[in-house]
């Protein structure tokens, strides 16, 4: 250990344990108690963030898929333009799903909404298992519900799935076997101003099942099978994407690299998190702009730290002149107060995040702070995720503002014995 950071260690430790008060002590503890609220605090703002994100990514992989297969020429494109089989033989692929997205008018009982179909083929439900998400619908088993206990369609008969947004908007009450849900969808060719209703086909199908899953998706989607709107918008063969689920084990950026070479440039291949895109940069922008928020708070606190340096190099200005006639120079007097900014950081950031992690803990294991009303709500209390790289974050920004704020009074040690 270096002479300098000898004494550095000397003067934080032995200020701290004479028995007198005095006013360095009192401003080098508000600094030292700075350090530890404000890391404390980015560690439990920077968890609560990443709890909210790992909540909505859950929420949204019911519904979405681990890859996506859109055209980048077109809204449809037909299958036959993708070697499928090749793509089902990947390691690690579970469903290849063909999907159908369409805006439509849904009609039921004299209520009318604009919602999106999505036609989804035979193995949807098999890959998604929404019937986890099943709200209220017919086809609910006697003891509960098990995987499979939805259908979309049964012999000729189709089934529709409605997201409860849309649901409450048309008032579909699914035990109603009496009124049907009606979908339109503009008619090609010709269009007869004085008979508006040849400008839709329509086709009436049974609203099964009320959904929840998220309220952008339930207030926007109606599930339908790829056999019932494949004839309203004349599309045989043809889909809007193909949706891939993997194994939990597999590797999505792999998988999706392979997906991307046997497609080539005229497809757009995206995982769960780039079809969200818009939501996801949403989140991470307000988790950094809360974070240099509560960082620059932490600045302002930090530069007591100034002032305490800054009187202790008058107060040990007798010391000083001691060390330089023993031999100590300019330089190592001022990295004395350098390691000593360095080490009030690195102590009250350190406390500071295993307090905020200990809270983060608590709250993840016993949720300690609840929602005021969670009613309606998925979810009771504040969700929180713990991440090793916020800790890291944390702890270097702490030590960045530290050495900051000793460079002023080490420069000044350094004026004293020149």
């Amino acid at each position: 250990m270096s002479l300098p950071l000898k004494i550095a260690f000397r003067y934080f430790f032995s200020r701290r344990r004479e028995g007198s008060f005095n006013i360095i002590t009192l401003i080098s503890g508000i600094s030292l108690l700075g350090y530890v609220v404000g890391a404390a605090a980015l560690i439990i703002v920077l968890s609560v963030f990443n709890g909210f994100e790992n909540l909505f990514s859950t929420l949204y992989s019911q519904f979405d898929a681990d890859i996506q297969i859109t055209s980048t020429v077109g809204k449809s494109f037909p299958t036959s333009q993708l070697n499928i089989a090749q793509i089902k033989n990947i390691d690690g692929v579970l469903y290849v799903d063909y999907v159908i997205e369409e805006n439509v008018l849904a009609r039921y009982n004299g209520k009318q909404v604009l919602a999106t179909v999505k036609g989804v083929d035979e193995k949807y439900l098999a890959a998604v298992h929404l019937d986890t998400n099943l709200i209220s619908g017919a086809l609910l088993l006697q003891e509960g519900l098990i995987s499979g206990a939805l259908l979309l369609q049964e012999g000729d008969t189709n089934f529709a799935l409605i997201g409860q947004g849309l649901a409450y908007q048309l008032g579909v009450q699914p035990d109603d076997q009496f009124n049907f849900l009606t979908i339109y969808v503009p008619a090609k060719g010709e269009i007869d101003l004085l008979n508006a209703e040849n400008a839709f086909k329509r086709n009436p199908i049974f609203p099964i099942g009320v959904l929840g899953i998220q309220e952008e998706v339930d207030s926007k989607y109606i599930i339908v099978p790829l056999r019932f709107i494949e004839p309203l918008l004349e599309k045989k063969n043809q889909v809007s994407s193909i949706e891939i689920r993997l194994r939990k084990d597999a590797s999505i950026d792999k998988i999706k690299k392979q997906i991307e070479d046997i497609a080539g440039s005229s497809f757009s291949i995206k995982n769960r998190f780039q079809q969200r895109d818009s939501f996801y940069k949403v989140m991470k922008s307000e988790k950094f702009i809360s974070f240099m928020i509560l960082l620059f708070i932490m600045m302002v606190a930090a530069f007591n730290t100034v002032g305490s340096l800054y009187m202790l190099v008058i107060e040990k200005k007798k010391d000083l002149k001691i060390f330089a006639s023993m031999g100590l120079t300019a330089n190592q007097a001022r990295k004395i107060f350098m390691f000593e900014g360095v080490i009030l950081a690195i102590f009250g950031g350190l406390v500071g995040i295993i307090l905020g992690g200990l809270i983060c803990w608590l709250q993840q294991e016993y949720s300690i702070i609840n929602f005021s009303s969670s009613e309606g709500f998925i979810i009771d209390s504040y969700p929180v995720r713990i991440k090793a790289a916020d800790f890291l974050y944390v702890f270097l920004t702490i030590v960045g503002l530290g050495f900051i704020t000793s460079l002023y009074p080490a420069y000044k040690a350094k004026q004293m014995i020149q």
